[in-house]
């Protein structure tokens, strides 16, 4: 089982290309008031616009929680007699999460989300506690990131989104303050080290290939999958899928603040570790020590008989975010993470060579697409 046999990159990827392209001339529309689009940070996990007469730019990133909003949905079709609100709060969380953590890869401090919740009938928000637990999840994120939500939108739109679940996104800003701090792998360079940020679980990528694993098995998303520290109580699949995306905005801000040299950021999602190359520059990325995954994705692995290529290339296989700087770095990253309760990892380095991502421990090479 293939991640590809359900969302093929290979049409999405030049579809996205082609709107760059085919929107390009409209970058002059904004210059008439001061502002410039930054065509290095196109392709970058946001996109960034200078104030030309300031010292500061904007950056802009749209993101979703994907499929993962389906599996609070189907537990409760299941017959799930737990919390409810729990289910759900930890959507809101992924949703800031997946933009805010996009945004300080280019340097901004995340500012602002607009959110738009849809559903395919308007019943779906009758709900109290599913309501309750989204909004919750919306305000802890907010806090986590320390950021706002001033505005948003619920469309229902039957006949287009299913029903028994909603599509959760949202658009979100950042301030980059000074320029100077604006990131887009300028600086990379052979011999940067890469650290790697734990994640907190399977986050909000490659959700796909999950639910269709665990549909497969006879509980579904009620299969038992041990204890939860938190509660003491049995913790099902369905609830371990759920577990809230970990949000990077502060340690990461913490190490600008800090004066830290970051030569490059990447926030692990879509393609799983293909995305340790995602800065535009030639450079072969090494990674000599990989952590141990959790147990969901060992779990994932097995069920679905996943091989590890496939699977580092669809999750995150324990490592949510990467840091790329000089070695004289390396202990305060490791301080400031410390201070934030985040483990890190010394992933490997920057070499000169073709766009590549090897593990060698795994034998697993992927190259540029």
């Amino acid at each position: 089982m293939r991640y590809a046999d359900f969302v093929d990159y290979s049409t999405l990827d030049p579809f996205k290309r082609r709107i760059i392209n085919a929107l390009g001339p409209t970058w002059a529309n904004v210059e008439g008031l001061g502002v410039r689009v930054v065509p290095e940070s196109l392709g970058q996990p946001a996109v960034l616009l200078d104030f030309v007469d300031y010292d500061f730019m904007l950056a802009f990133k749209s993101d979703c929680v994907g499929t993962k909003g389906h599996i609070a949905d189907k537990m409760l079709a299941a017959g799930w007699s737990g919390d409810v609100a729990s289910l759900y709060s930890g959507l809101g969380v992924d949703l800031i999460a997946h933009n805010a953590n996009d945004l300080i890869c280019v340097g901004a401090a995340p500012l602002a989300l607009s959110d738009e919740i849809g559903s395919g009938r308007s019943e779906w928000f009758a709900d109290e506690a599913r309501v309750t637990g989204l909004l919750e999840g919306l305000r802890r994120g907010c806090d986590e990131a320390e950021i706002t939500i001033p505005c948003g939108e619920t469309p229902t739109l039957p006949d287009v989104i299913n029903p028994e679940t909603a599509y959760i996104t949202g658009s979100m800003i950042g301030i980059v303050r000074p320029k100077e701090r604006a990131c887009w792998g300028q600086s990379l360079q052979a011999g940067d080290v890469i650290f790697g940020l734990a994640s907190s679980g399977i986050h909000a990528n490659g959700l796909t290939l999950a639910r269709r694993i665990t549909e497969r098995l006879p509980q579904g998303y009620l299969t038992a999958f041990g204890g939860s520290a938190a509660t003491g109580g049995d913790w099902t699949l369905g609830q371990e899928l759920l577990t809230p995306m970990q949000i990077y905005v502060k340690p990461v801000l913490e190490m600008f603040e800090a004066g830290v040299e970051l030569h490059y950021l990447s926030n692990i999602t879509g393609s799983g570790w293909r995305k340790v190359m995602r800065c535009g520059y030639p450079f072969t990325y090494v990674i000599e020590s990989l952590p141990e995954p959790q147990s969901i994705f060992l779990f994932l692995q097995e069920q679905g008989e996943i091989n590890d290529y496939e699977a580092y290339q669809t999750w995150n296989m324990g490592v949510g975010f990467c840091l790329y700087v000089a070695e004289r770095e390396a202990g305060t990253i490791e301080g400031i993470c410390a201070e934030y309760g985040i483990s890190v990892v010394r992933l490997g380095r920057v070499e000169e060579g073709e766009k590549r991502v090897i593990l060698p421990s795994l034998g697993v090479e992927y190259e540029a697409d």
